[in-house]
């Protein structure tokens, strides 16, 4: 019998044999290995998430109060999702060894701050006015344009009263704003709000505004309510919906019966 004979039959081991008991082992190291890397990632993954914003969270959590609150507010944020920790917007030191925070002095407790918040890292604290957009426009850059050249944008960066990115976003806890619902708490009236950019907001803007409200007063007068076609379901209420799904179900029958008599009229 030879070697390539032996090699198949059980509990031989030919010259095949020991080759597919080495391919056999190859395999086995080969998905250990993946195994292993895998682990390694998630566990890297793990600890790098747990040390998103560094000593600026430990510090900030430590302290507490008011202190605290924006961390709880970035938390869970669409920031803190994607990566974006305190230094990125405020500047600073985050990557300091801490340590054990509850056992440092009083002087070393200052001294952590120091280095944390040294204006040689960039630490620019609660930034204002040109500098909040030069932060902001690091990843939003074609809305804070925008935002700059709008009325708004150049009421704020004038110190006129406009409103910050952070006004209608919030700081931390970032969200899109309900147009027109965080409009009211700067604008009275807030018709046709919906109607237009709000973070384009231009004399043409204005212009176009009124001709929206004239024309909202126009379908008022004649009892229209709502003037336009709303935002469904929101916007209207539960009659009208009950009234708009009657009507809807109601043609959809009325075109049903309409082809069932020509079918029959063809048969």
């Amino acid at each position: 019998m030879n070697e390539t004979q032996c090699s198949d039959l059980p509990g031989m081991t030919g010259i095949h044999g020991h080759v597919l008991k080495e391919a056999d082992g190859m395999n086995w190291k080969k998905y250990a290995f993946v195994f292993f890397g895998a682990g390694i990632f998630i566990v890297c993954a793990a600890g790098a998430r747990a040390e998103q914003g560094g000593a600026c969270v430990t510090c900030h959590e430590y302290l507490g109060g008011d202190l605290a609150r924006p961390v709880l507010q970035w938390k869970g944020s669409i920031h803190q999702q994607n990566g974006i920790t305190c230094d990125l917007c405020h500047g600073g030191n985050a990557g300091i060894n801490i340590g054990d925070i509850k056992k440092l002095s009083v002087q070393q407790f200052s001294d952590v701050q120091s280095l944390a918040m040294s204006r040689s890292r960039g630490f620019i604290g609660k930034p204002s006015g040109k500098s909040m957009f030069d932060m902001c426009g690091q990843c939003h850059s074609e809305s804070v344009d925008r935002y700059a050249n709008s009325i708004m944008g150049k009421s704020y960066l004038g110190n006129k009263g406009g409103p910050s990115c952070v006004v209608c976003h919030n700081a931390h806890n970032n969200t899109m704003p309900e147009v027109p619902k965080a409009c009211e708490a700067c604008h009275k009236n807030t018709a046709g709000f919906d109607q237009i950019d709000p973070m384009s907001v231009t004399e043409s803007t204005v212009a176009d505004l009124s001709k929206i409200r004239v024309k909202l007063a126009e379908e008022r007068a004649k009892g229209k309510e709502p003037p336009f076609l709303p935002e469904f379901p929101e916007d209207l209420g539960s009659f009208q919906i009950g009234f708009v799904a009657f009507g809807a179900v109601f043609v959809l029958f009325v075109i049903g019966y309409l082809v069932y008599l020509i079918l029959e009229k063809r048969g």
